[in-house]
């Protein structure tokens, strides 16, 4: 009798250390998955602003020879018609109902909505950077950006 109570017992043991080893592995495989998540969502966002950033070197040299129509061109999600005066930018996705042109931000400052006047405030040979906002990104900048926004950064000397 007595070994099959204690039989009993030890089995009752080992099957709670089972669960609780258990519990511990599916606890510590959830906190490794929301790492790697975590580690790939800021991978990807470090590769689109690197993405949208002007490269030193090869590019700077072909940015003189280009106008700011042309610089938005090269950016992802917008959408550039026409050239002088009649440029259009649209960026996709934004909510196009005060109108579509975006709002141009140069060097934190908010310029606003013209596209000719911003081309005559800045040589395309002084841009760092061009990032484009839209959607909730853009929401700093109010109902003045729910079109988008186009920050240009120059460079400093």
């Amino acid at each position: 009798m007595e070994s099959t109570f204690s039989n009993n017992k030890n089995t009752k043991m080992d099957f709670s250390r089972l669960i609780k080893l258990l519990l511990v592995a599916v606890f510590g495989l959830s906190v490794a998955l929301q790492a790697e998540a975590q580690d790939k969502k800021s991978k990807k966002k470090k590769k689109k602003k690197e993405k949208t950033e002007l490269s030193e070197g090869k590019d700077e040299k072909a940015a003189s020879y280009l106008s700011l129509a042309d610089l938005l061109r090269r950016q992802a999600g917008v959408s550039v018609q026409g050239q002088g005066t009649g440029t259009k930018v649209v960026i996709r996705g934004g909510s196009g109902v005060a109108g579509t042109d975006p709002l141009y931000v140069l060097d934190r400052v908010p310029v606003g909505n013209n596209y000719s006047q911003v081309a005559g405030m800045v040589d395309v040979n002084d841009i760092a950077r061009i990032n484009v906002l839209k959607g909730a990104d853009a929401s700093p900048y109010g109902t003045r950006g729910m079109n988008g926004v186009i920050e240009i950064t120059t460079k400093k000397n």
